[in-house]
């Protein structure tokens, strides 16, 4: 039986069939305001505090103390997790200094084994993965670094999440047009104009390995962070 990773995201798992399969790469897109990062910390959070599986997040992009501000809006301690070896909160950032600096997937692959070993992680969240295509000169290198970061971290047994975006402009799903292609499962975040209004919508666009139901179901961020209706969907007008 196919073993599955309980995501904590209230009614997203009737979606894949009970969670992610266990060891999966998932890309995790959308454009801005979505909720992307949301539901990679949820992701992290609910499975140190619920499931009793400890997690790494790392970020290249927003400081460690935004991180910790924007998760206990939502009533996420992840400082207490943190002290209890539950999760790990790492900081790539390229710029340090005011100095931009060449992140390398070799080394931040050993950074996160070193906490992977520590703390026995089977979540990794990597947010955004799009630092890596902003340092290289091709999709083509982007798509080779991307490959052999996902080769390591395979290493770890451990389901990955990678956040990326899509650009306002853009018809793809992701900021360089490569990133779905590494990736085992694709999940969608949409933020989008509806009749006069805005709508908050989710799509699984694709999970390897297995089914999952398909079309844009409604989803909701409140108080506790992200909330799924798996019941409901959304028309295909929605993008």
């Amino acid at each position: 039986m196919l073993s599955r990773v309980r995501t904590g995201i209230e009614g997203f798992d009737e979606l894949v069939l009970g969670g992610f399969p266990r060891g999966q790469t998932i890309l995790v897109t959308g454009r801005a305001g979505t909720g992307k990062s949301t539901f990679g910390m949820q992701f992290i959070y609910k499975g140190a505090k619920v499931y009793d599986e400890p997690g790494i997040y790392v970020t290249l992009e927003e400081s460690i103390y935004s991180i910790l501000k924007n998760a206990s809006s939502y009533g996420w301690d992840l400082e207490t997790l943190e002290k209890k070896s539950q999760i790990a909160l790492i900081d790539i950032a390229p710029a340090v200094g005011g100095q931009l600096r060449k992140i390398d997937p070799t080394d931040m692959f050993s950074t996160i084994s070193k906490h992977w070993k520590r703390i026995g992680a089977k979540r990794i969240v990597i947010d955004p993965i799009t630092i890596l295509g902003l340092q290289t000169e091709s999709p083509m290198q982007l798509r080779q670094d991307l490959i052999r970061f996902s080769s390591l971290l395979k290493q770890l047994d451990a389901t990955v999440i990678f956040v990326t975006e899509i650009p306002e402009d853009s018809q793809s799903l992701s900021r360089f047009g490569v990133e779905e292609f590494i990736s085992d499962g694709v999940v969608v975040l949409y933020y989008s104009r509806m009749g006069g209004i805005r709508t908050r919508g989710i799509e699984v666009r694709k999970l390897r390995g297995t089914s999952h139901k398909e079309g844009v179901f409604p989803v909701a961020i409140g108080d506790s962070g992200l909330v799924v209706v798996p019941s409901g969907k959304i028309p295909k007008l929605f993008s």
